[in-house]
């Protein structure tokens, strides 16, 4: 490791990952006012704007940007083979849409590096899962203004066909450079709204139930100044409404005149070390249309560079929590309770650090049962030179304990930076296996490169996972820039399908394509009591002498939202028994289920364990 790089890990703090040296201008370090808190050594600026491209190529050369990169990378998938797992149906859909992140203006803004996500949703309630995806935005200047660029919703027609109703559903505002999307119904007409998240703002939609979205977000209370990364739904006081956590990033704003070197001696983007994080929000839902923020007698931490949330009952109690991924920062573990108040158990839930104590740079994550004890275990991904983390639920108590070095791991995506992620069964044997989406932020690093493949890991009893990626399909054998990932049934033929956002490459959907017949049950419920999309409930049924469990989660993946119906296995041709403990602490047993089809549970309608 070169000097810098160690003089750098030690003013940061972080983990190895860091090893971007930040040089300070005239201006202070990083981004926004208060990263002058860092301090690093100086060198000469240029004194006129004019000069700044000039002086910066002669004296600092500049990293290449991905179109220059993408001419020595090898972008040709192999065939397709039969035992693939997934078959890229990107061309059949019509979409053609990408992520813009701004980042071939040159500036090498932290901004460029986050990039967007995907959100599966049935907003007309046709039975079949619609696409909400993220547009992201430009940036122009110098001085840097950050322009927005519109978001786009796909009506899902069957058949692999989509169609672009943004206009028509009222979704087409430029007005937000955005990232992530959450999904919910927070005013309990039976139809998903929508809360898009981007950097100074954010826009709640509300669905008017005929095809179209209206925005709310003035009328509704909810105030978004922050660099918002995706937002996170779930009734945190089990009132029946849905409340909004607003999951936010850093304190900065893009400045042209500084400068960062990586690894490589090149201006790269300033590592997030360089400056605070922001506070993330909780908005609490008052049944009228408006919202509450409870921010701070919920009891969040002040400061955090929040990327990825997931919410679930992890110590079941009855109460929803949080499990916040945080970039360079402790991760938090916020277990709830009445009163709409917080405790933050990170470090004594075992979250908080890397198994070695370090901390993580972390972005998508998870909820699952991955070993089958039937206890809710994490699941998040970190920055390159650091494993990735899977943390399995004590069984004698609330915290969690990092097992990636028995269960395979640790090493498998040390050199890569993920981002979207999940747990689900895609092989359809009732153990969740993984996908990642990999894919750098920093443009011409010496220790990994800026784009990344994918990776797909295969769960063995629950006792190991085996990278699979080889099987997956033409898509994980070449480099992506890749970002969010939607995980789904998009064909509704049981087989899980994937939708995965890459920086400024085109969307790309992936069909699940391993047999499964009609040896599966799904399960959608509906909330009476408890909150209408039941964010929270906790599912299970028999399969092969074993119990599967599942939750119904708020957020996870990484600034895209999951199909929120559940897919079971069926071994035989028996009718199902699935059994629902709801938020509102009811337990029901939906008997005789039959296989190949998707079963709409609502909450009274079950009968008694």
């Amino acid at each position: 490791m070169e000097p810098n790089v160690k003089l750098s890990q030690r003013l940061s703090g972080r983990a190895p990952v860091l090893v971007i040296l930040l040089i300070v201008t005239a201006a202070p370090a990083g981004c926004g006012s208060h990263s002058a808190a860092v301090t690093q050594p100086e060198i000469e600026a240029p004194q006129e704007p004019s000069d700044l491209t000039r002086s910066r190529s002669s004296k600092y050369p500049k990293a290449r940007l991905p179109a220059e990169l993408k001419q020595s990378v090898n972008f040709i998938p192999r065939p397709p083979r039969s035992d693939d797992w997934f078959e890229d149906v990107t061309e059949r859909t019509g979409i053609r849409f990408e992520y813009h992140d701004g980042g071939t203006a040159g500036f090498y803004t932290l901004l460029e590096t986050v990039g967007g996500g995907a959100a599966m949703l049935d907003y007309d309630r046709d039975g079949k899962m619609d696409l909400f995806i993220t547009g992201g935005g430009e940036m122009t200047g110098p001085p840097i203004v950050v322009h927005g660029r519109s978001c786009k919703l796909y009506h899902n027609d069957g058949n692999w066909q989509f169609t672009d109703v943004t206009h028509e559903a009222g979704l087409d505002d430029a007005g937000l450079y955005t990232h992530g999307a959450a999904v919910g119904d927070f005013d309990r007409d039976g139809y998903p709204d929508l809360f898009v998240a981007g950097y100074h703002g954010c826009r709640l939609y509300r669905n008017d139930r005929r095809g179209h979205f209206i925005d709310v977000t003035a009328s509704s209370g909810i105030k978004c100044p922050d660099w918002n990364v995706t937002g996170c739904w779930a009734d945190i006081d089990n009132d029946g409404w849905l409340d909004l956590y607003v999951l936010t990033y850093a304190d900065c704003e893009p400045d042209h005149k500084k400068l960062c070197l990586n690894d490589n001696d090149l201006q790269d983007v300033c590592a997030p070390s360089s400056h605070l994080g922001s506070q993330n929000r909780i908005f609490r839902n008052r049944g009228d249309g408006t919202f509450e923020d409870v921010t701070a007698r919920a009891g969040l931490v002040p400061r955090n560079k929040g990327l990825g949330v997931v919410a679930a009952d992890f110590n079941d109690d009855g109460w929803i929590d949080f499990f916040v991924a945080n970039d360079a920062e402790e991760n938090q573990l916020y277990l709830g309770g009445p009163g709409c108040r917080f405790r933050e158990e990170g470090l004594m839930g075992g979250v908080a650090f890397s198994a070695g104590g370090e901390r993580e740079g972390s972005m998508g994550c998870d909820v699952g049962d991955f070993d089958g004890d039937g206890l809710p275990d994490l699941w998040y991904c970190n920055f390159s030179s650091q494993d990735n983390s899977l943390c399995r639920r004590d069984p004698k108590g609330p915290g969690f304990y990092h097992v990636g070095d028995v269960t395979g791991i640790a090493g498998v995506s040390r050199t890569w930076v993920g981002f979207g992620t999940g747990l689900a069964d895609f092989d359809n044997d009732g153990w969740l296996d993984m996908v990642i989406s990999n894919g750098h932020v920093w443009y011409e690093s010496r220790e990994s490169p800026y784009f990344q493949p994918a990776q797909l890991l295969r769960n063995e009893d629950g006792k190991r996972f085996v990278e699979v990626s080889d099987k997956g399909g033409p898509y994980f054998s070449i480099p992506h820039a890749g970002r969010g990932v939607a995980i789904g049934d998009l064909d509704n033929d049981g087989a899980l399908d994937l939708v995965i956002s890459r920086q400024n490459d085109p969307v790309v959907i992936l069909r699940g394509r391993l047999p499964v017949g009609k040896s599966w049950v799904r399960v959608e419920l509906r909330g009476a009591e408890s909150n209408p999309d039941a964010i929270g409930a906790r599912i299970s049924t028999t399969y092969r002498g074993r119990t599967l469990v599942r939750w119904v989660r708020g957020g996870g993946g990484f600034c895209s939202h999951f199909d929120p119906r559940v897919v079971f296995p069926a071994a035989d041709d028996q009718p199902r028994d699935v059994s629902v403990r709801w938020p509102s602490g009811k337990t029901e047993v939906f008997a005789g289920l039959a296989r190949g089809e998707t079963h709409v549970l609502r909450e009274g309608t079950g009968r008694k364990p």
